[in-house]
């Protein structure tokens, strides 16, 4: 009974930490997005001709935010429950 409770601690312990580190994954997604969405936006007004082009690279630079928040908050996450 210990042994089945205690795993069951530690199922919901890795399914709450994987779950807050993909949520600040995102996060980080969205604002290197928006960052780099801002910063076309800026260059569009300051341009004269006032274009805009988005490309594959645009959505797939903002993967390096996922990464890094992602595992800041694992890492966090893991390093507080280490008392278990």
């Amino acid at each position: 009974m210990k042994f089945e409770t205690i795993t069951t601690l530690r199922k919901s312990r890795v399914s709450n930490v994987l779950g807050k580190s993909v949520i600040a994954g995102f996060m980080g997604y969205m604002l290197f997005l928006g960052i780099l969405f801002t910063t076309k936006l800026v260059a569009m007004i300051i341009q004269p001709e006032g274009t805009v082009v988005f490309e594959m690279a645009d959505f797939v630079l903002p993967v390096i935010g996922f990464v890094l928040l992602f595992l800041i908050r694992f890492l966090e996450n893991y390093k507080e429950g280490d008392d278990y």
